[in-house]
């Protein structure tokens, strides 16, 4: 079932909507309404912390985040990032493979913009949701406080920390396709003063893509002293084994994902991945003062990667696909110190911060192209493992990238109604890069500053209209690998730009939240095929890409027991300027419209459904526009039975069986939706 989403004009979309909605809010006002807490304004301090990294209010920002709760979390049986972030606006799921979290963020590819409380995280493989309290998406470009990347914005995860008082929580999902997982979340007081925390997560199953499975492995202990009166430190540590299936998806058609069974694989029996990752994190804080407080985070996390994954290459005459076998084992290594400094008083919150980090990353990547054709309509999966230590290695790298970063910035309450953000970060970003291949060194340094200036005009309460404007900075070559055939230190970092003007609306004392934005985005630098070169071996960095665009979200309580978010964003994401892909053309995986609606009503005392709507319209594989992915809608489903001492959750994706293709790699690595899949969930405290 594909469902054709129609065109639709951006600014009198948002204009009609901001009007529609202020209506029905003043027809409910002149009603006698029965008083609901709301969660919306309850999140907004962590909202702030993560836009701003300073105290406030979610208008005080002048900036658009999107946050996912843990109870939104629980209520859509959540289970990976996708299922988190699916209907969040502006953000999209890429494949990944199936082997590590990837999403587009405006319209821009965000593999490494990820965050664990507010400091950079981004080893790659698929973050379990068991450690998570909630997710915060920072939209729009956001160096001036974490630094390089983040051209279409952060997605930040809030971990779990021990407390006081917790009851234990024992968590059993099984669904379709085999999926069977135990999660085990328990802690509490040890003494007066020392806290503790400890999550256990196995999750095993089996694929919607034939051949394709999972097993994860999950140890998260944490510890919180209070030292003294003013000072605490929390230790976390996560220890996950995981082995998985790579999937490269489905090939494509005369400029259409090929029309097979969604569980057709077309890799072999023998790929696998394996990664074994663990991070350790101490975090102090003291307070010297209400008004003055320091924390400093040390982070250290290494990430072992060794997996076989046979490719698509492409469609031939006869009907077969030609594929490629790649043996790719990666090792990273990542030690971030930061330290941050806030003040808040007389009208200012100051926060200074530093940042030291050094992260290591080696990559070998052996593969042959030679792997034995399958039919395009029937593939088999009969093949032995090749002899890996016979296949020619192709790529031998050992990258090392260091950071030295200050940053400051200003909350600042110019007048009753009138607020400024200012700030900017300063980065000294040192790139060295050993071909093993060749034994040539490469070597590039870069000192930039991300200015990020703000305006907040609120007139009356609970009303707020913000400007900010903003610029990034990433490496150009790649982050933490550079693969290109010109010269790292010729590769001159991408620079991004942003403006963006908003509108915030609190509704009947707090039920509601509206947000509304307008977005322009360029990046510049992208690099791009050299015309002059008969080889395709040099590139010029003369590529750009203009994305814009408009986002509204809702989040609030309906009637009694009731909770709605709904999000929309239409964004005209273009290529600007290209020598390799033709100026106009549409960027790759950003649809035009995307829009989500997701409502959660209370039935009974103990009894409580859900339904989400998810649409989509069509998008490109790539942004040379050759391969086009349909447009299409998805409808989910959930029922809740809840007692103070357990829950029961059943949750049925893609209600409808629609048939649709969500992300690609490339033109001919396309991932298709999964077909409808149902899962029970049974929680249990004591």
């Amino acid at each position: 079932m594909m469902t054709s989403i129609p065109q639709l004009k951006p600014l009198p979309l948002l204009l009609a909507g901001l009007f529609i909605f202020q209506a029905g809010a003043r027809a409910q006002e002149a009603q006698t309404l029965q008083q609901v807490t709301v969660t919306g304004s309850a999140g907004g301090a962590a909202v702030v912390a993560a836009g701003a990294k300073t105290r406030g209010g979610v208008l005080d920002t002048p900036q658009a985040v999107s946050v996912v709760t843990q109870e939104s979390l629980r209520n859509r049986s959540a289970l990976t990032s996708k299922d988190a972030l699916d209907y969040t606006s502006s953000v999209v799921a890429g494949q990944g493979e199936g082997r590590r979290d990837e999403f587009y963020i405006r319209g821009f590819y965000s593999l490494r913009d990820t965050t664990l409380d507010g400091v950079r995280d981004d080893t790659l493989y698929s973050r379990d949701l068991a450690t998570v309290e909630q997710i915060e998406v920072i939209k729009g470009a956001a160096a001036a406080l974490y630094g390089r990347g983040s051209a279409g914005g952060i997605i930040n995860r809030v971990s779990k920390q021990p407390r006081a008082k917790q009851q234990t929580e024992i968590t059993a999902t099984i669904g379709s396709n085999a999926e069977r997982r135990v999660s085990v979340d328990t802690g509490g007081a040890l003494n007066e003063q020392v806290d503790a925390r400890l999550i256990a997560v196995y999750d095993t199953g089996d694929s919607y893509r034939d051949v394709v499975e999972h097993t994860r492995k999950l140890l998260a202990p944490s510890v919180k002293w209070a030292l003294a009166p003013a000072t605490s430190l929390l230790l976390q540590a996560e220890v996950q084994r995981e082995d998985r299936t790579p999937d490269r998806g489905v090939p494509s058609l005369n400029g259409r994902p090929v029309a097979v069974d969604p569980a057709t694989f077309y890799g072999e029996r023998y790929d696998y991945t394996s990664t074994d990752s663990d991070m350790g994190k101490a975090r102090l804080e003291h307070r010297f003062s209400d008004r003055l407080a320091l924390v400093n985070t040390l982070q250290y996390s290494r990430t072992d990667l060794d997996g076989v994954n046979t490719r698509n290459r492409r469609v031939n005459a006869n009907g077969t696909v030609s594929r490629q076998v790649t043996f790719f084992p990666q090792q990273q290594r990542n030690l971030i110190n930061q330290t941050e400094i806030t003040y808040t008083g007389n009208g200012h919150a100051v926060l200074v911060g530093l940042e030291l980090s050094k992260q290591k990353r080696d990559v070998v990547t052996a593969q042959t192209g030679i792997a034995f054709p399958v039919d395009l309509y029937a593939p088999q999966h009969v093949l032995a493992m090749p002899d890996l230590s016979a296949l020619p290695v192709s790529l031998n790298n050992a990258f090392v990238a260091k950071t030295q970063a200050f940053y400051v910035q200003d909350q600042i309450d110019l007048a009753p109604r009138w607020k400024a953000l200012a700030g900017v970060r300063f980065d000294r970003f040192e790139q060295e890069q050993t071909n093993r291949l060749t034994n040539v060194l490469s070597e590039r340094t870069d000192n930039k500053a991300s200015p990020r200036v703000g305006l907040v005009y609120q007139p009356v309460d609970g009303q707020s209209w913000y400007l900010n404007v903003g610029r990034s900075y990433q490496p150009g070559g790649g982050d933490l690998l550079y693969t290109g055939n010109t010269a790292l230190s010729q590769v001159q970092p991408l620079q991004t730009d942003l403006q963006e003007v908003g509108y915030k609306q609190d509704w009947l004392g707090g039920r509601f939240l509206t947000t509304a934005s307008l977005f322009r985005i360029e990046q510049r630098n992208q690099l791009t095929l050299d015309p002059t070169d008969p080889a395709g071996l040099r590139q010029l960095q003369v590529g750009k890409q203009r994305n814009e665009g408009v986002e509204l979200e809702l989040q609030g309580r309906l009637w009694q027991g009731g909770r709605v978010s709904a999000a929309y964003t239409y964004n005209d994401a273009r290529i600007v300027a290209s020598n390799d892909i033709a100026s106009g053309n549409r960027a790759e995986m950003t649809a035009r419209h995307r829009a989500s609606l997701w409502l959660d009503q209370q039935l009974a005392a103990s009894w409580s459904a859900g339904l989400g709507v998810l649409l989509n319209s069509d998008q490109f594989a790539l942004s040379d526009n050759t391969v086009r992915l349909p447009g299409y809608g998805r409808v989910d489903a959930a029922l809740t039975y809840r007692q103070p001492a357990y829950d029961v959750r059943f949750k049925i994706n893609n209600l409808g069986d629609a048939r649709f293709f969500e992300s690609a790699i490339n033109n001919v690595q396309i991932q298709p939706g999964a077909p409808r899949s149902a899962s029970l969930t049974v929680s249990a405290r004591f």
